[in-house]
């Protein structure tokens, strides 16, 4: 009788050491847990940061494109005013070699 005592004594000791070797891993399975959904959400401040940061560089880079745009249109003007009083100036020639 003493040896099936001592023997379910051991066992009741195996059972307690495993039932706290649960816990214990389910309390490191919470804190895991939390410190997993701690990262997601500075992944996503993260990712929405860097998303702020390309979108202001893409208004910087379309800005200086508007202005380049602005700048060839202008130049463009320019060049047909030009081009305009040359071809008036070359009518007046015409005209005065021919009359």
């Amino acid at each position: 009788m003493s040896a099936i005592l001592a023997e379910l004594s051991g066992l009741e000791e195996r059972v307690r050491k495993v039932t706290d070797l649960v816990d214990r891993l389910k309390a490191e399975n919470r804190l895991i847990a939390g410190e997993r959904d701690e990262l997601r959400a500075k992944m996503r401040a993260l990712e929405a940061a860097a998303g702020k940061q390309a979108a202001a560089d893409w208004k910087t880079r379309t800005k200086a494109l508007e202005e380049e745009r602005a700048t060839l249109l202008e130049e463009r003007r320019a060049l047909a005013r030009r081009l305009e009083e040359m071809l008036a100036k070359l009518a007046v020639l015409e005209k005065a070699v021919h009359a």
